[in-house]
């Protein structure tokens, strides 16, 4: 007679009398509880065998004292430097808060962080610190971020703004297009607001260069064989002020102390027309993309065999200087154009081009920067136009018919002569 293990029978007996679902919920019950006991006592305290670990500390809070620049800073341009306490040394463990907006850090020390501000306009923004390792964010600083650079006016959708000017009082004019067509220009005052200034010209395509000369007059070019001039005080189209000769084209232009207008275009010369039109040539063999007088000289960017440069040549009373390179903008752009120049007050260039950057800025030593570039998403294309307003305030227009208003912390514009003539 054989024998039986009656411990395995019992065990089969068992098994045979289970359901398997309920076998299987069982085994897996077992399972889990098996897991959890492992990584229970995985996180034990190895000292006293318990969850929480007395000896555990956080670190202090975190606290701003005082912000830099004073009181404001423009919104994706300046450096910020906060001053507190109990930062982290390490760059990576710190963070501070815009609003909800994060800044992007540059260095740090236990008692001051240096940040990028960022692109957050607003009159009043809640900046907050925060360090790894401490539970509670700093005090609340309250600080304001200002628009460097923001839609300026009011242009409908079928409408897009070019050239610029600027008469004595500050108030700003714009050549504009609708659907495509010239339409004439708008004139805004330093608010913003709206008045139609001169209807449209027959025959124009594009106002090209615009600038207010001797006796109040609004001068315009369009890239043609004639120099155009609005009645005064507007409220009339252009009307030929000066013929050209023939295949001569006036691009832009301005205007001296003395009253002579200064001509460029795409040409073998330079235009010089006196109050009583009597016209000169200089020789220069290139593309003129825009003139302005400062300081004694013309300036004019413009396209030659050498590339695109900055150049300038001495004004005297009966002639030109030789023309030389004031700034070689192709080293540092070699595949875009200066669309327009000007100047501030102490000498800063101010070069509107087709590269993502916008307005490159050129110090009289040379060194640039290009400190608009965070606002690309606004103007989407190359500044075509610029012109300085009132105070500290620039006016630029894209090739995508944009106007804006760009603010230029303690600068003022270089005199425009024929504002005050």
């Amino acid at each position: 007679m054989k024998t039986t293990d009656n411990r395995q029978l019992t065990i089969e007996n068992l098994l045979l009398g289970i359901p398997m679902r309920t076998f299987l919920q069982t085994t897996l019950l077992f399972v889990i509880l098996v897991l959890g006991l492992v990584l229970v006592s995985g996180c034990e305290n190895p000292k006293t065998g318990s969850l929480y670990d007395a000896t555990a500390t956080s670190l202090p809070q975190p606290t701003i004292t005082s912000v830099s620049p004073t009181g404001s800073a423009f919104a994706g341009m300046d450096t910020i430097v906060i001053t507190g306490t109990n930062f982290s040394t390490a760059l990576g463990d710190n963070s501070v808060l815009f609003n909800v907006t994060s800044a992007a850090l540059l260095k740090t020390t236990a008692t001051q962080i240096t940040l990028k501000a960022p692109l957050v306009a607003l009159d009043s923004v809640a900046i907050r610190v925060s360090v790894f390792g401490s539970p509670l964010f700093s005090n609340t600083y309250q600080y304001k971020l200002l628009a460097g650079m923001a839609k300026f006016g009011t242009f409908i959708a079928t409408e897009t703004a070019t050239s610029l000017a600027i008469d004595a009082t500050g108030n700003l004019y714009s050549g504009f297009s609708s659907n495509g067509l010239e339409a004439g220009v708008a004139k805004f005052t330093a608010a913003g607001t709206r008045s139609v200034y001169a209807p449209s010209t027959a025959g124009v395509a594009i106002w090209s260069g615009l600038k207010f000369g001797p006796g109040g007059f609004l001068y315009a070019a369009r890239n043609a064989r004639a120099m155009y001039r609005f009645p005064a005080n507007g409220g009339g189209s252009g009307a030929v002020y000066q013929a050209l000769p023939v295949g001569v084209f006036a691009y832009d232009f301005d205007f001296d102390q003395s009253g002579m207008m200064w001509i460029g275009g795409n040409n073998s010369s330079i235009y010089r027309l006196d109050p009583n039109k009597v016209l000169t040539t200089f020789p220069f063999v290139g593309q003129i993309r825009s003139v302005r007088v400062y300081n004694g000289y013309l300036y004019f960017s413009a396209k030659t065999d050498a590339g695109e440069k900055v150049w300038r040549a001495q004004i005297s009373t009966s002639s030109l200087g030789t023309p030389e390179v004031y700034f070689d903008f192709g080293a540092v752009y070699p595949t875009n154009i200066a669309n327009c120049i000007t100047f501030s007050s102490d000498g800063i260039l101010y070069i509107g081009t087709d590269s993502p950057d916008g307005i490159l800025v050129v110090n009289p030593d040379k060194s640039y920067s290009a400190p608009f570039s965070a606002y690309s998403a606004l103007y989407t294309s190359s500044i075509s136009f610029l012109t300085w307003g009132a105070g500290n305030d620039m006016y630029a227009s894209s090739s995508a018919g944009v106007l804006m208003k760009v603010t230029v912390r303690g600068k003022k514009s270089a005199p425009y002569y024929g504002t005050t003539m």
